[in-house]
């Protein structure tokens, strides 16, 4: 068993930040652009109406008069034409569709008279346009952006307009800083799914969910792996597909007891352990590990199966590594630390720093601590509303109220 404080350095020297990874363009929203993305096209790809009416020459408007011309051709949006419009004639065009060759302008639908506005080819329309200017209503071939153009830059977050931009100019794929990929499981035999009613002796599987949320709201990409019962090989099975993502987070069968079967899984799969146990309340049992693949590695982290321990191992050792991949700067690698005043009396453990549930209350002379509720590592009733953990230090016994304490704030989500 080794202290925390070694164990969390252990964690920091064994992750290493990833390098860009290529995506699909659909499911990379939010995220950063690592490479530049280049028009493959001009766009407009042609000269295109941008309003429903009469495309037009702009040699037979005739200024502030009505202008009659024979309708030749009718174009909707996709439609085409090598018919070029001769003098005298326009085209009927719709918003989008390319303009003919030998048109120059639109003339809004608007501006038909005397009931021409529903010509179609064949017959004749009669338009005034008081505010007519030369190549009105016409977006010209790439005046957007011409083919080779970079349209977005390296650095750029994908926003919503980032992805019609990206898709106009061509891209199916990007290269971004993607979000560590976190495969999380569950053990245990007495686990059902979320969505199912326990029988007797069952209990829902609390801790995939609830990891899942902590991954994401620190950033990372959560693989839901479900649960797995007791059993040797199944466990093993699970654990080979959960390597293949950038971290694999297990919950339960890390602590002493007969059907504690996940250290000899990960070492059957390759996983060479770097610690397990750490002086800590909740959370000793937990083991940490790291196995190479051919494109990097998986850190792998098996927590407590007690929800409680689970999420304050996720929190003082996971973190700190989805950070580290995520390539933050390390004032960003943990959840911050303040120091405060216990409003009541708080109890400790004799060999182990407790982390336990608190609310933290801002003061004019600093923070006051209230401690909450708790019944221990299987108790998520007092984390559930806790703003912080609060650190109580080994050997510390019952610690009264006005004894000064640090807090881990639970707020934030590391960057």
């Amino acid at each position: 068993m080794i202290d925390l404080a070694e164990a969390i350095g252990l964690v920091e020297a064994a992750a290493r930040p990833l390098g860009p990874r290529r995506v699909a363009l659909a499911s990379a929203d939010g995220l950063r652009l690592a490479a530049a993305i280049a028009a493959d096209g001009d766009s407009p790809p042609w000269d295109r109406a941008m309003m429903d009416g009469f495309a037009v020459r702009d040699a037979d408007i005739v200024p502030d008069g009505v202008t009659e011309l024979d309708v030749v051709v009718d174009l909707a949006a996709g439609d085409v034409t090598a018919l070029p419009i001769p003098p005298g004639c326009c085209a009927r065009i719709m918003t989008g569709a390319p303009l003919p060759a030998g048109a120059d302008a639109v003339v809004p639908v608007e501006c038909a008279l005397d009931g021409t506005a529903g010509t179609h080819a064949g017959g004749r329309v009669r338009l005034r346009d008081g505010r007519y200017r030369a190549g009105q209503h016409v977006a010209r071939r790439g005046t957007a952006f011409r083919r080779g153009q970079v349209v977005l830059p390296e650095g750029t977050v994908l926003s919503p307009a980032a992805i019609g931009l990206a898709v106009e100019a061509g891209a199916t794929h990007v290269v971004v800083a993607a979000p560590p990929r976190v495969a999380i499981l569950a053990t245990g035999s007495e686990l059902v799914p979320p969505d199912s009613i326990p029988a007797h002796g069952q209990t829902r599987n609390s801790n995939g969910p609830m990891i899942a949320a902590a991954v994401r709201a620190a950033g990372g990409e959560a693989v839901a792996l479900g649960s797995v019962g007791d059993r040797p090989e199944a466990i093993r099975a699970a654990v080979a597909m959960g390597l293949a993502a950038d971290i694999l987070v297990l919950s339960g069968g890390v602590s002493a007891g007969d059907l504690d079967l996940v250290p000899e899984a990960f070492a059957a799969c390759g996983v060479a352990e770097v610690f397990h146990k750490v002086r800590m309340k909740p959370g000793k049992p937990v083991w940490f590990g790291r196995r190479a693949r051919g494109d990097g590695q998986t850190l792998v982290f098996g927590l407590p199966g007690n929800p409680a321990s689970s999420l304050v191992c996720f929190e003082l050792f996971v973190r700190p590594a989805l950070a580290i991949l995520r390539g933050l700067a390390p004032r960003h690698w943990h959840l911050p630390r303040v120091r405060g005043v216990l409003s009541a009396a708080a109890r400790g453990a004799g060999d182990r720093p407790v982390y336990a549930p608190c609310r933290v209350h801002a003061s004019g002379t600093g923070y006051a601590v209230e401690p909450l509720a708790w019944s221990g590592s299987s108790d998520l009733v007092g984390l559930a509303v806790a703003e912080g953990l609060m650190v109580l230090p080994a050997g510390s016994g019952t610690l009264p109220a006005g004894t000064e304490v640090d807090v881990v704030i639970r707020t934030g989500d590391g960057g």
